[in-house]
């Protein structure tokens, strides 16, 4: 025989949607992490000085 599915009680929709909540807070803290660091480790910006390469 299988086993008697239950309904879902307050508590077990409380339950999925704070995970579901929490997943998204840890989703939404590693894109805006990944966004900074993204923006620091970047190339350093060009002042106009001097050109690596030679002028032709």
């Amino acid at each position: 025989m299988s086993p008697a599915r239950r309904a879902p009680t307050a508590c077990g929709r409380l339950t999925e949607r704070l995970e579901i909540l929490g997943l998204r807070a840890v989703l939404l803290a590693y894109w805006g992490t990944t966004s900074v660091l993204a923006r620091r480790s970047g190339r350093p910006p060009v002042d106009g000085g001097e050109s690596v390469h030679p002028e032709r």
